[in-house]
Parts: structure tokens; C-alpha cells; sequence
């Protein structure tokens, strides 16, 4: 069956995607010092800022007519519009990042001023060449070219982490990182264009090609899909992002590398799981949604999409939370394993976090992403109240990582009332509960009786019989489960 081979493909994918992801994960806490990986995570801001605020909203344009426009022969024509938008955002991010090393980071030595042009050169590169490589690699993915995009995923990764350490050990700055990093995400960029416009040239040789102008954007699509969803990913990159500066003012980039790492190994745990469901079970989605002539064939697709990773995600999320300590000690330097309590808070502002995105999916298969805009802006005010209420109060970085989850949890509720109303979506209530359950009892444990382990063996070992258990929890939740079933049957493209 061509689903399971699918499966089969994108897991294998996944797996080594994981374990570069960890590599890189030691790698970086190896060589970059707490302070470093301070300033890395300010840079990365400026990056996550251009990429939520101004690339995103017209990337989910893309992905939402990837397979019309497929279809039609017109796909490689619009995205050569879409490199001219790339290349302004990308320019217009360097500017403000290298006046803000200038101003913040002066003391580092004389040559501050070409350290700060470096800093700003890196990030603007990183948002260009790192938003091709984002953009073609999942169209791939999206045109059931399974095999190449796990091709295009993991190369870059291989060689972005190779330049990366090459580069922190002469350098020793996160800037030569972010470098390393731009120059992986470029040879994913350039292969997975190099092979759809060689495709696309196979399969329309005997078609007769359309003359008619075609357009990345019009003005309706602006106004009432981009600009909303803009101001929504600018209110999500206030909440899960820029707190960051309110953290490196007040506590120090020191303090803000420990938290990060501590959070960060969460987020890039979800980044796996996350990335595996969407590489797997988006494609599919979005073609039942291009093809659904009716709110209720959207909201069908939408529910069993739910239903097929909300429980999934919540046994996971209590995995994350139980052996959060473990994965900091096998993944991290000794400098970073008093970040442990921020791994299990990370675990919680994850689960709210995915589960907020998979809700979101009403709004783009509506087109009225408007309704998107009230949970993130509120998630974003209590965010920002609070690292403020944190900051006077003097209640650490423990005080505002409960925050941070008490915003997560403001986003989904809200998302979720919000997004009922716009279409018809159902619950599996018994397999949701199953999943709530198991991850109440793990974020229970977690809090109660933390497990830690001394030896680098007893943490792994942990770490696999934990694995193992959360595998068998997950595909007792799959096993015979008719929403997945009825989201596979369909084919992702017509050539």
C-alpha cells in the first residue's frame, strides 16, 4: 500500500533528521558557551520575526494551492515571483539586526562594527536561502515526491552542521553558526528546485503551455488571507520569540542561553514529531481541502486530521515532560543541565502550542484568517504582562516560564472556540481521553518524582524503555483508526 510505503519513507526521514537534529543539539552546546548561545537565540529571533511575520503568511498561500497550481503547469512560474519578496524581507531583516549588535554587543572588541555588518549579513542569509529551503523541500513533500524531499531534508542538515562546527571552531561566535547553517538550507534549496523544474519540464513536454499572465498574489488574497494571518504570526512571534530581549535585558543572555536550551530541547523534540505528521498527513489534508466542495467535506478533513494526531501529541507531550531531565543529559554539555525544569515546562507550552496549529487549519481552509489574529494577540498580551509582572516581582525565569504556559493554554482555548464556529469539526472523545490521561499522569510524575540518573547509560537506556512505551501508547492510538484511514484515501496529485 502506498501510504504505508510513505509512511515507511518519511519515518526513516524522520529518524535520521533526529539524530543529526541531536548531534547538532551537542554540538552547539559543546562549543558555544551559555552567554553565545544567548546571543544565538537573539538572532535567531530577528530570523524567526522576518519568517513568521513577513515569509509566512505568504508560504501557507503557497501551500494552500500547491496542487491547482501543480496541476495547472503554473507552480514554478509563481515562485519565481515569490524570490523577488524573499530577497527584499531578507535585506530589510539584515539592517535592524546589525544596528542592534552595534548597540548591544560594542564591548566584544574593536572590530564591533564588522562583526555587526557579519551578524546582519548572516541572518539576512539564513532568511533567504533558509525560506527556499523550507519552501521547495515540502512542496516536494506536499507532490508526493516522498524519497526526494527526505533526500533534500537530510543533506542540508548534514552539511548546514558540518560547515556550522567548522566555522564555531575557528570563529567561536553564533554568528559563524547562523553561516554554517545558510550554506545547508542553500544546497536543499537549489537540489529540490533543480529536480521540480526538470519534472515539471518532463510532464508538460506534450502540453501545450498557457499564455495567460499568472500571479503569486492578488489583492483580495492580500487583504482578507496574508495581511490577517501576518498580524497573527507577528502576535505568535511576540509570544513564543521576543520575550527573549525582555529576558536578555533583565536576567542576562546568560540566563536566556539556559532557558533556551532547556525549552528549546522541547521545541526541537515537537520539531520532529511535528514535522513527521506534516510531512506524512499534510499532504493529504490540503488535498482534501483543495478538492472539499462544502464546509462539511472541510470540516471532515479537518476532524479526522485531529483526531489522528491531538491524542498522539498529548502521550507524547508526557514522554517529554518524564524524561526531560534524561534528554538534557545525553543531549546537552554539563554547563546546561541545570535547565531541566524549563525542558518539562517546554513540554507544556509545546503540546498547546501544536495543538493551537492543528486548530488553525479552519481558518486557512476558509480562507478567513481574521479569526486566527484574537487567540495569538491574547496569547501575545499575557506574555508580555507577565514577563513584566516577572521582571518587577522578581520571580525568575521560573515565574515567566509559568507564564509562558499559562499563554499557551490562553491561545488554544480561545483558538479552539474560535474555530468551531467557523466549521463543523468532531472529536474522537474515547481516543482523546486515552491521551489527556496518559499525559496528565506523566506531567504528574514528572512534577512529583522527577527521574534522574547520574551515568550517561542509565539515561539512555531510561530514554529507550521510555521510547518504547510512548511508541506502543501511539500505535495502539492509530491501530484501526478510521479517521486516518478515510484522511489517506486520496491520491496528492493528478501527473
Amino acid at each position: 500500500m502506498a501510504s504505508r510505503r510513505d509512511f515507511v519513507v518519511v519515518s526513516c526521514g524522520r529518524l535520521a533528521s533526529a539524530l543529526i537534529a541531536i548531534a547538532s543539539i551537542r554540538i552547539m552546546t559543546t562549543l558555544l558557551s551559555p552567554k553565545d548561545y544567548g546571543v544565538y537565540a537573539l538572532l535567531t529571533s530577528f530570523q524567526a520575526f522576518a519568517g513568521l511575520f513577513l515569509i509566512s503568511p505568504v508560504g501557507q498561500h503557497i501551500n494552500r494551492h500547491t496542487h491547482a497550481w501543480w496541476d495547472e503547469g503554473s507552480l514554478l512560474q509563481r515562485l519565481t515571483k515569490y524570490n523577488r519578496y524573499i530577497l527584499a524581507v531578507s535585506f530589510f531583516i539584515s539592517l535592524p539586526v546589525a544596528v542592534w549588535w552595534q548597540q548591544s554587543q560594542a564591548n566584544t572588541g574593536n572590530d564591533h562594527l564588522q562583526l555587526a555588518i557579519a551578524a546582519g549579513v548572516s541572518v539576512g542569509a539564513i532568511v533567504y536561502l533558509g525560506t527556499w529551503n523550507l519552501t521547495l523541500v515540502p512542496i516536494l513533500n506536499l507532490l508526493g515526491f516522498r524519497i526526494r524531499s527526505v533526500v533534500w531534508t537530510i543533506m542540508p542538515l548534514v552539511v548546514g552542521i558540518l560547515f556550522s562546527t567548522l566555522f564555531v571552531v575557528k570563529y567561536h561566535s553564533a554568528v559563524a553558526w547562523i553561516f554554517g547553517q545558510a550554506i545547508g538550507a542553500a544546497l536543499g534549496g537549489i537540489g529540490s528546485w533543480l529536480f521540480l523544474r526538470h519534472y515539471h519540464a518532463e510532464s508538460m513536454m506534450h502540453s501545450k503551455q498557457s499564455d495567460v499572465a499568472v500571479f503569486l498574489l492578488d489583492k483580495q488574497t492580500i487583504v482578507k488571507f496574508c495581511l490577517p494571518l501576518a498580524v497573527a504570526t507577528g502576535f505568535m512571534w511576540l509570544q513564543n520569540t521576543g520575550y527573549r530581549f525582555v529576558v536578555g535585558g533583565v536576567w542576562g543572555v546568560k540566563d536566556l542561553g539556559i532557558l533556551v536550551v532547556g525549552l528549546g530541547i522541547s521545541a526541537q523534540l515537537w520539531g520532529i514529531i511535528e514535522s513527521m505528521a506534516m510531512q506524512f498527513l499534510g499532504p493529504y489534508l490540503y488535498r482534501h481541502i483543495t478538492g472539499s466542495n462544502s464546509d462539511v467535506q472541510s470540516g471532515q478533513a479537518i476532524s479526522d486530521y485531529m483526531n489522528s494526531l491531538v491524542p498522539v501529541y498529548a502521550v507524547f507531550a508526557g514522554f517529554n515532560a518524564v524524561c526531560g531531565a534524561a534528554i538534557l543529559t545525553v543531549l546537552t554539555d554539563a554547563r546546561y543541565h541545570v535547565a531541566a525544569p524549563f525542558v518539562i515546562f517546554g513540554a507544556m507550552i509545546e503540546f498547546a502550542r501544536a495543538t493551537t496549529n492543528l486548530w488553525s487549519n479552519a481558518a486557512q481552509a476558509k480562507r478567513r484568517t481574521v479569526g486566527v489574529m484574537l487567540p495569538y494577540g491574547l496569547g501575545a498580551a499575557v506574555v508580555w504582562a507577565g514577563a513584566i509582572g516577572a521582571s518587577h516581582f522578581n520571580t525568575g525565569l521560573t515565574g515567566l516560564s509559568i507564564v509562558l504556559v499559562v499563554a499557551g493554554i490562553v491561545t488554544c482555548g480561545s483558538m479552539i472556540v474560535i474555530m468551531q464556529r467557523l466549521l463543523p469539526i468532531s472529536i474522537n472523545v474515547p481516543r482523546l481521553a486515552i491521551g489527556l490521561s496518559v499525559m496528565v499522569a506523566c506531567f504528574a510524575a514528572a512534577i512529583i518524582v522527577p527521574l534522574r540518573f547520574a551515568g550517561m547509560y542509565q539515561n539512555l537506556f531510561f530514554l529507550l524503555s521510555g521510547g518504547l512505551v510512548t511508541g506502543l501508547l501511539i500505535a495502539s492510538l492509530l491501530w484501526r483508526n478510521f479517521s486516518l484511514t478515510r484522511l489517506l484515501s486520496t491520491s496528492l496529485r493528478s501527473n
